[in-house]
């Protein structure tokens, strides 16, 4: 059996809002938007879902409010409905978490290939100081389709 997934980006983004908690990370504040571009579906006959994995490191969360991700976000509008969330779920303690997504194909609009963007938005509902601070180490998405990050 293969592994379904492919690495389309990795480094050290740290989120939170604390700077220099993760002095390996570029500190980018409360929120990040990726962009990304799906080339081509695996097969002509269209796809149900994509599933994007996010691995994380060090992350917290306060009185069950989870850091939600969006599909496609623009800046001005209102959030839509989370794709996902990462939590503080570990499957290994002390090591990297992993949060699926499995986005159906349809909430990319009028079609899957094309330009999209990935917003991770730190719980806004934290009071200062009480925001985790965490690292986002890798995306992968799901073999069903080509892609890669940027525009």
């Amino acid at each position: 059996m293969s592994y379904p997934y492919y690495v389309i980006w990795s480094g050290s983004i740290g989120l939170g809002d604390t700077p220099g908690v993760f002095m390996d990370s570029e500190f980018v504040g409360l929120l990040v938007q990726i962009p990304f571009r799906i080339t081509f579906p695996e097969d002509s006959t269209g796809i149900d879902t994509i599933t994007i994995l996010l691995t994380t490191t060090e992350v917290e969360i306060f009185n069950n409010q989870v850091h939600s991700v969006y599909l496609n976000w623009q800046p001005g509008q209102p959030f839509p409905d989370p794709v996902g969330a990462i939590d503080d779920t570990a499957i290994f303690e002390g090591k990297p978490e992993i949060h699926q997504l499995d986005i159906p194909a349809n909430l990319f609009g009028n079609t899957v290939v094309g330009k999209h963007t990935l917003t991770i938005h730190v719980n806004p509902n934290a009071s200062a100081g009480l925001r985790d601070d965490f690292v986002l180490k890798r995306i992968e998405i799901s073999e069903n389709v080509g892609a890669r990050i940027g525009w």
